[in-house]
């Protein structure tokens, strides 16, 4: 066993670390998105900050890691490029886009028992907190495409810019009023 087959372990072990807080975060915002209550929003919120412990380590170990293959490959093919934009990406529709608005939310969550206030539950539908977490599903999709394939710096490029463009689109479409357990009136506020 060599240095690159451990590197290569660490990557792809992150890059699966990674994709489960992506996967906690669509289902946790998916879930706060369709309840009411306190208690049901409370386990969401713990969803969200079990993700946000594990996350930033994971994206990380998947750039060091990925880093170091490039590296140590000497070599820097279109797809790694792209992989690494997309890395950036991917980071920047998290924390950055939305980490503030999901703290002060979940503030508001942990102060409430029972239903919550119709302020806090249209807080909890605003459409930038999904669009970010479906977005960001349909840019992991092409990566992996990417990571697996291995194409040409074209067909990588359009690899991710599909996968985020058909996420940014389910999301657009799940969250007009009526999906998701968004009603128009909630919406609105």
């Amino acid at each position: 066993m060599t240095v690159y087959d451990i590197v290569l372990f660490v990557h792809i072990t992150s890059v699966i670390v990674m994709f489960a807080g992506v996967t906690a975060d669509w289902l946790a915002v998916g879930g706060l998105r369709s309840t009411r209550d306190a208690g049901a929003a409370h386990a969401w919120i713990r969803t969200l900050e079990i993700s946000a412990a594990f996350g930033p380590s994971a994206r990380f170990a998947v750039l060091g890691a990925g880093l170091y293959l490039a590296v140590d490959a000497w070599s820097w093919p279109g797809w790694i490029i792209v992989g690494l934009i997309s890395w950036v990406a991917f980071v920047i529709l998290g924390e950055p886009l939305t980490g503030r608005e999901l703290r002060e939310m979940a503030a508001g969550v942990r102060a409430e028992h029972g239903t919550l206030p119709p302020a806090l539950i249209a807080r909890m539908h605003l459409p930038r907190m999904w669009q970010a977490v479906v977005t960001r599903v349909g840019l992991g999709i092409g990566v992996v495409f990417v990571m697996a394939v291995k194409p040409p710096v074209a067909v990588a490029g359009m690899a991710v810019v599909l996968g985020a463009l058909a996420g940014y689109s389910a999301a657009r479409l799940t969250s007009r009023p009526g999906r998701a357990g968004i009603h128009p009136r909630a919406q609105a506020r």
